[in-house]
C-alpha cells in the first residue's frame, strides 16, 4: 500500500484533481469501487459531492447535500471532526433512515474521514463505501487520514491562488444537470392528459 505524498498534490493543477486523486488512493488504499468527495459549502452549512465513483442517479440525488444533523457517516464527521466508520449500515442505529437507500446503492459498511488542512481548515469529507460488513485496518484508516490533509493543504493553496474557477464551473454544471434531473422527474410523474403548459408550471 503506497502512502500519498505532497508531491503528488503538487501536480494537480486544479480543486477538481486534488478531489480525483485523493479519491482514487482511498479506494485502491480500501480496495472498493464505490466512494465519493465532498466539499464543504460553508454558506449552505452543508457538504456537496465534488467527486465520485460508482455511485447510480439515486444516490447523489439523495446525498448531493449534506447537513451537519444527518446521521451519515460524512454528518457525523462535521460534528465530530474526525473519522467515522459504521462497519454494518443495518445495524446502526443513528443511520436507520438511510438503510433502504444503501441497500439499493449496494454497500453495507462505510468509512468517512475528513479533509482537515494543518491549520485546522475542515474543508470536506472523503468516504469509502463497501459492499460486506467490513472495518478498515488502523494502517488503512491512518493512510487516509494523512492523504485527507494532504487534500486540504493543496484545497487551501489553490485557494489562496484565486485558481478555484474551474471547480466553480464544476458546481454550476452539476447544478444544472440536478434541476434537470428533478425537472425530468416532475414531468414523468404528471398524468398522461397533462398539458405541456401545466407541466411547465409545475415545474415552476
Amino acid at each position: 500500500m503506497r502512502w500519498l505524498l505532497p508531491d503528488d498534490f503538487d501536480k494537480c493543477a486544479d480543486i477538481p484533481s486534488v478531489l480525483a486523486c485523493v479519491l482514487d488512493h482511498s479506494m485502491e488504499m480500501t480496495a472498493t469501487h464505490l466512494g465519493n468527495v465532498q466539499l464543504m459549502n460553508w454558506r449552505s452549512g452543508c457538504l456537496e459531492i465534488g467527486a465520485q465513483r460508482g455511485f447510480e442517479t439515486e444516490f447523489l440525488n439523495f446525498f448531493r447535500r449534506v447537513r451537519l444533523d444527518h446521521g451519515t457517516a460524512c454528518g457525523r464527521v462535521l460534528r465530530s471532526r474526525d473519522t467515522i466508520v459504521i462497519d454494518d449500515v443495518l445495524t446502526d442505529v443513528e443511520f436507520s433512515p438511510f438503510r433502504d437507500l444503501a441497500c439499493r446503492a449496494g454497500f453495507r459498511a462505510v468509512q468517512s474521514t475528513p479533509l482537515v488542512s494543518r491549520s485546522g481548515a475542515l474543508v470536506g469529507v472523503v468516504s469509502n463505501h463497501f459492499s460486506q460488513v467490513r472495518r478498515p485496518s488502523d494502517m488503512q484508516l491512518g493512510g487516509l487520514k494523512e492523504a485527507a490533509g494532504l487534500a486540504a493543504d493543496a484545497i487551501i493553496r489553490i485557494l489562496a491562488r484565486g485558481e478555484d474557477g474551474r471547480l466553480q464551473k464544476s458546481i454550476e454544471l452539476l447544478e444544472r444537470s440536478y434541476r434537470a434531473i428533478d425537472t425530468a422527474d416532475r414531468l414523468l410523474s404528471r398524468p398522461p392528459h397533462a398539458r405541456p403548459d401545466q407541466g411547465r408550471a409545475a415545474a415552476e
